[in-house]
This record gives structure tokens, C-alpha cells and sequence, in this order.
């Protein structure tokens, strides 16, 4: 659903800015939050555009998204789209012309505050939200032909936080078009992959002005001296100023409005809808709970268990899985031989380790000899934890998409830190060294294909307090979603 305001206003840009606590006024007494909001003016903003006023229509843009761009999903459109319904009509005509609003409407001007035929920009453009809007419209409004927008191609996004919970390339492109269509200025877009920091804009002779941000000023220098290396003429840099953040959580976000913030926030929330539905009547509600080597699942998992949880340790089960007198270890010696044994008459982890860990076709056969003793036995305490009062019984365990657990869960929930971070807590909890901690980090499954099929993802990157607000969180939600 979409709520239409139109503007009706021939003062130009000045009058808006008059006028703009009135405009915000109406929309917040008006606009339902949960409809998209889309501002347009009569006349249209694009039939006004000269050289003179570029920058101040840009402000009237940019102050909009700033200032309600936190609880609305606002699209301030170049063009009417007469397709929409108008709901609201505002004539700023009928204003007092002497009303003293104490509104700032003087804006000084910039060199780069003028029409350009050929511009670009890039960015991740990861869950698009006010800054990239005001990023975009900036761009575009300085726009008369084509506009060139290079959105971040998945090897350039290794550093950024939570990068697993990145939006896919596609939709991030799909993002950024409709956005920029849906603003509706008539020029050619230009919207693709880069795979480098640089883009198209070191080899399109045509382009004359590249907008970032103050924290991409450098990378816009950057490029220049590439172009000037080319033999290509230098670009005009237009870089906007970061938007304060208001709905700031802690110290772990940004005080910018950010994509990380945004990914940071959605963490313990539900990402995809349960696996299958659920009878309170024949058993728990089971979560197959995961992540790799130092994510800090297990202790995720005792977070939860004081909130209510049942818990089984799926890993502490693989040691119970082939004890003396077991089938289990009697098909171990079958198919490995005597040479496993201990003289007691236990499993000797370091002759099986040496065994299966040097072939992988050897390490295949004893999984699937022990996971499904494993399956069994955390099936079996499972039933136990929901006979004890437990509806709710989370299975911590480090393999339960690759034993392939995860399809008898209702849920998966996926802990996740970055490698760097995992590999530092291994190389100080386990005393091993860095290559040995990067091996086993490599040998176990990725971060990013966990959280493809995560129904809530947790981070224990930051303090206590944090992941613990994750935890609670999730549980909040499900308990309600669950009605326990």
C-alpha cells in the first residue's frame, strides 16, 4: 500500500524549506507507518531543475529523508507517478506568506551544485535504507542523461560486519533500480556489479561527477588518479554528510546510519518462517542450534536454557555414542579395525583421529556409523526434557546441518563470529597455533552457508550484554509466536 502527499508549490525551493515542519506535521498525523510514503510536488520537482537550484531542491530531498525517513519508508518522487492514488494534498500557495517559521531556507551553494549529463556512484547498498536514499537522490537529481551505479560484488565484502547476513547481489541491485525508478527521473540507469573498488568509473570517458559520502571522499580522490593515469578527465566529487543515526542501540552500532546497524538489529530475529509446523500434544518444539569452532554456540545454548529452554548436547553425545559394550563401538572395530582400542577397552580418539582425519573417505564411514546413534540418543533426551515440563528443547550441535539433524528441527538457529575472531579464540582457548586454528575453521562448513538456511541468526562478536539481549530477544518472540 502506498499514501500519496502532494506538494502544490510555485516558490521553488525556498518556500519548501519555509514550509517544512508543516509538511512533516502532516505526514506524521496522517501517514500510517505501515504504508510507504511517497512525497511528490506540483509542480514536479524534475520541471524545475536548473543549475540554479539543483542543490537547494537536493536539501529539500535530503532534509525529508533525514527527518522521516526513521519511522517511515519515504520515497520523495522527481515525477509524479499519476498511476498512485493521491491521498493527501498540501497547498503551500495558501501559506502566510509572512509566517515566521524560523526554517533555515538559505543554502550555499557548492561547484558541484549543478546539472551534469554523465554521473555515477557506488556502494553495497546492502537493506536500503535513508542514507542510501539521500546517497541515490543526491546522484540523481544532478542527473540529465545517465546515471552509472556500481553496487558491491560478493569478494569486496569480507570485512564488513555480519557479511553473512548481507542481502544477495541480485536483490541489492533490484533494490537500488527500484528505488531509482520509482523516484522517477527520465535518465538512463546504469546499475551493475563491481568486483573491484573502482568500476566503470576509471574507464567511461563520458562521466563528469562520481557523489559519495565523507567517508568515500578518499576513495572518489582515488579514482580520479586513476583516470588522470587513463589519460581520462577528472570527475567533480559531490560527497554528502553522514546521517546521525537517532534509533542507536549501543556501542556496538554505528553512529551513522548504517547497513551494519540495520544486519546488527535483525540478529535473534526470524528470518525464515519455521520448518514445519508444530502439536503441542506429541512433543517439543525442537531448534537445532549451530555454528562453527569458538562462535560461542554452546554458551548461546546455557543462555537459553536459563530462559526456559530444555537443552541437549549433541557434542557431549558423540562421546557417550561408543562406550564399551555398544553397538556402536563394536561396528567401529568391524570397520576399522583393533587399532582403535585402548586397553581398557575404550575408543583411543587419537588412533581413530589419525585414521579418519588423513582420508576422508574414512571420515565419511564414521559418521555415518556414529550420527545416527547420536540422532538417536538426543532424540531420546529430548523426549525425556519435554516429559519434564520442557516444550521447547534446542539441540546444541557443531554438525547438524552436515548430519543432516537439521531436518527433524523445526528450527535452525546459526551462532556465528567472524573468521578472525574464531581463529583468535581457538588459538587461546585450545593452544593451537594460527595455522592449525585456520585449518579446522576451513575444514567445517561456512558461516554464509549456515545462515542460508538459518531461521534466526545470533553474533557473540561483542560484550555479554549484547548477545544476551539476543537471546532474549528470541525467546520473547517465541514463546509469544508459540503461545507457551
Amino acid at each position: 500500500m502506498t499514501w500519496l502527499l502532494t506538494i502544490a508549490v510555485s516558490g521553488g525551493y525556498q518556500k519548501v524549506l519555509r514550509n517544512f515542519s508543516e509538511i512533516c506535521s502532516v505526514i506524521r498525523s496522517k501517514a500510517p507507518t505501515s504504508e510507504k510514503v511517497v512525497i511528490a510536488f506540483k509542480p514536479s520537482i524534475q520541471s524545475q531543475l536548473s543549475n540554479s537550484n539543483v542543490g537547494g531542491w537536493s536539501k529539500v530531498c535530503n532534509q525529508l529523508y533525514a527527518s522521516l525517513g526513521s519511522k517511515y519508508d519515504v520515497t520523495v518522487q522527481f515525477v509524479r507517478n499519476h498511476q498512485l492514488k493521491e491521498s493527501e494534498c498540501l497547498d503551500l500557495e495558501k501559506a502566510n506568506q509572512d509566517q515566521d517559521t524560523n526554517e533555515k531556507t538559505e543554502h550555499t551553494s557548492l561547484s558541484t551544485d549543478r546539472l551534469y549529463d554523465h554521473v555515477c556512484m557506488g556502494g553495497t547498498f546492502d537493506r536500503l535504507h535513508t542514507g542510501h536514499k539521500i546517497l541515490l537522490s543526491t546522484a540523481l537529481i544532478r542527473t540529465k542523461q545517465s546515471l552509472t551505479v556500481g553496487v558491491t560484488g560478493q569478494n569486496l565484502l569480507g570485512k564488513k560486519t555480519l557479511t553473512e547476513l548481507i542481502e544477495p547481489l541480485d536483490d541489492r541491485i533490484q533494490g537500488v533500480t527500484d528505488f531509482l525508478t520509482d523516484v522517477n527521473r527520465d535518465v538512463e540507469l546504469k546499475i551493475s556489479e563491481i568486483q573491484d573498488p573502482f568500476g566503470p568509473a576509471i574507464v567511461d570517458p563520458q562521466l563528469e561527477c562520481i557523489v559519495g559520502s565523507q567517508e568515500t571522499e578518499k576513495g572518489c580522490t582515488a579514482i580520479n588518479e586513476k583516470r588522470k593515469e587513463k589519460g581520462l578527465s577528472q570527475l567533480d566529487i559531490h560527497c554528502i554528510e553522514l546521517v546521525e543515526d537517532v534509533e542507536r542501540r549501543g556501542p556496538h552500532e554505528e553512529e551513522k546510519i548504517s547497513s551494519s546497524s540495520m544486519r546488527s538489529r535483525i540478529l535473534g530475529q526470524r528470518l525464515l518462517k519455521a520448518r514445519k509446523s508444530w502439536d503441542k500434544s506429541e512433543g517439543p518444539y525442537i531448534i537445532g542450534l549451530t555454528g562453527g569452532s569458538a562462535s560461542g554456540k554452546s554458551s548461546l545454548g546455557k543462555r537459553f536454557q536459563k530462559l526456559g529452554a530444555g537443552l541437549v548436547d549433541c557434542d557431549k553425545l558423540g562421546h557417550l555414542a561408543y562406550q564399551p559394550g555398544s553397538p556402536t563401538l563394536d561396528k567401529l572395530v568391524k570397520e576399522f579395525g583393533d587399532s582403535v582400542l585402548s586397553e581398557d577397552g575404550t575408543v583411543n580418539r587419537r588412533a581413530l583421529g589419525a585414521i579418519v582425519f588423513s582420508d576422508k573417505s574414512q571420515l565419511t564411514k564414521l559418521n555415518q556409523i556414529v550420527w545416527p546413534e547420536i540422532s538417536r540418543m538426543a532424540g531420546e533426551q529430548a523426549t525425556e526434557l519435554y516429559q519434564s515440563g520442557h516444550k521447547v528443547v534446542l539441540l546444541d550441535a557443531a554438525v547438524l546441518i552436515e548430519a543432516d539433524w537439521h531436518l527433524n528441527c523445526h528450527e535452525v538457529w546459526v551462532c556465528i563470529v567472524p573468521r578472525e575472531t574464531a581463529i583468535e579464540r581457538i588459538v587461546e582457548r585450545d593452544n593451537k597455533s594460527k595455522e592449525e586454528a585456520q585449518k579446522r575453521i576451513d575444514s567445517q562448513m561456512s558461516n554464509r552457508d549456515r545462515c542460508k538456511i538459518a531461521n534466526s541468526v545470533f553474533c557473540t562478536l561483542w560484550d555479554p550484554e549484547i548477545t544476551q539481549k539476543q537471546a532474549e530477544s528470541a525467546w520473547t518472540r517465541l514463546t509469544k509466536e508459540l503461545q507457551l
